[in-house]
């Protein structure tokens, strides 16, 4: 039965598909007409069908056509806290989801019509994701679409092999949608990115896949075998996502597999952005969601600027309303279209997440927000780097590299050239400390993601 299932949801994903091939050709004034018609039918349908939306209709008297910007924004916390009450169909409780995710091991479905998945949990929230079958067939062929953006087609007569490494988890959708598209389309094989780095290129030696997609911490560690003689594979496409894809690692997959590297943004709650062919920055799937990005009081920043963060709404999921759901990305966006003619507006930059930012002392007793971005353009440009995090500390910031060799001056050149930087954003005499390690945190906690930014100190106590 659960088989006949996957089959219809993929058959109306094939045909969802076609229809959002089509929206990448119209004219930007017929899109925003779609987004309207979306979002006015997906408003109405949630503040008839969820309690929590009913109630704030009641208490503010709206009425058609609604405005965005009269719902209220929600973060992971809050979004938990009421999720019975935000979720349109009352059989859905967040208790029993959450046992049905305890046993879940490949692609079952829950009530015979739901997929329920989860979020990494990387900030210490957790979010519960639940698709019906309709959603997820939207999930489905937007994945198609990226592929297609890619140059692979379902179908075709000589089926690439397509690997991903990605979350070993069926509540993650790097490992789920695979399995759930896995009827022939495409040649699939989902390994784990928890899995050691030998066991993977065992593995990759034996597929030869000609796509790779993964965690771009992940895919430098497997270039990095690649280097050294251990790797054996001559992928033509490879695809990172779920971490910043730096442009140092960019052009070392490209110069070591001589193949087409693409930047794939997403999230679990269904917001999608694909590389431009241009190379112009990455499209937001905006048939299928609406971004704002916000600062940190929530208000619009203008095009071309970094936000704090960013609100989503699903324009596909009635199950589970997500509207003005808060991310913590630190989003810049294009402020003019795209030379490629798509209608779609363009991420610009993702520098990170707004709870990977370091907060330390000016020379005031002050506190400087230290973005990400400083320390990855310190530490990416040392090529015998091969992988690092930095953890901050109630003593200073500890720099956990991995070598490629035994370069004893990498430490001295890293403290260097990171307290540089600091100084230069006004922090007071930084303390930096270096640690070698032949081994880093454990992904296993994070669905196999990466972690480079790492805090041990609240902020109100820096």
């Amino acid at each position: 039965m659960d088989n006949l299932r996957r089959l219809g949801d993929l058959a109306r994903a094939i045909a969802y598909r076609q229809a959002l091939i089509r929206h990448e050709f119209w004219p930007r004034a017929r899109l925003e007409e779609l987004q309207q018609r979306q979002l006015d039918k997906l408003l109405h349908w949630a503040i008839q069908r969820s309690p929590f939306y009913g109630e704030l209709y009641s208490a503010h008297g709206m009425s058609r056509p609604y405005s965005l910007q009269d719902f209220p924004i929600l973060d992971k916390k809050t979004y938990m806290e009421c999720f019975d009450r935000i979720v349109t169909d009352p059989r859905l409780r967040l208790s029993e989801l959450q046992e049905h995710m305890a046993h879940i091991s490949r692609d079952e479905y829950y009530l015979g019509e739901y997929r329920v998945l989860t979020t990494a949990g990387s900030s210490g929230q957790k979010t519960v994701v639940v698709f019906n079958r309709k959603e997820w067939s939207i999930q489905e062929a937007a994945s198609m679409r990226i592929a297609a953006m890619m140059g692979v087609m379902p179908f075709s007569l000589r089926r690439p092999v397509l690997v991903t490494i990605g979350s070993p988890s069926p509540l993650h959708d790097s490992y789920r949608l695979p399995l759930s598209m896995d009827i022939g389309l495409y040649r699939y094989c989902v390994l784990p990115a928890t899995a050691p780095v030998e066991e993977l290129v065992q593995r990759l030696n034996e597929l030869q896949p000609q796509i790779i997609r993964g965690f771009p911490s992940m895919l430098g560690l497997l270039v990095t075998e690649q280097l050294q003689g251990r790797l054996h594979i001559k992928p033509g496409i490879i695809a990172g996502g779920g971490e910043p894809l730096s442009q140092e690692l960019r052009k070392q997959l490209e110069t070591v597999w001589q193949g087409s590297v693409f930047d794939i943004y997403g999230t679990q709650e269904g917001l999608r952005a694909m590389d431009c062919s241009t190379g112009q920055g990455m499209h937001i799937f905006e048939d299928l969601g609406i971004v704002e990005v916000v600062d940190e009081d929530n208000r619009p920043v203008p095009d071309g600027t970094l936000g704090h963060k960013i609100l989503f709404t699903s324009l596909f999921g009635f199950t589970q309303p997500i509207i003005r759901y808060e991310i913590s990305d630190m989003m810049v966006l294009a402020p003019e279209p795209c030379p490629c003619g798509q209608p779609f507006r363009r991420i610009l930059a993702i520098n990170g997440r707004n709870d990977d930012v370091l907060y330390l002392l000016d020379r005031a007793g002050k506190q400087v927000a230290v973005h990400p971005v400083h320390f990855w353009n310190a530490l990416e440009g040392f090529a015998d780097i091969r992988q690092y995090q930095v953890v901050h500390e109630p003593e200073g910031i500890c720099l956990r590299l991995m070598l490629e060799g035994g370069n004893g001056d990498v430490a001295r050149n890293v403290t260097t050239e990171v307290s540089q930087k600091l100084r230069a954003l006004g922090v007071d005499r930084p303390s930096i400390r270096v640690e070698l390690v032949t081994k880093l945190e454990d992904r296993s906690s994070h669905m196999g993601k990466w972690k480079n930014i790492v805090s041990n100190v609240t902020r109100s106590s820096v």
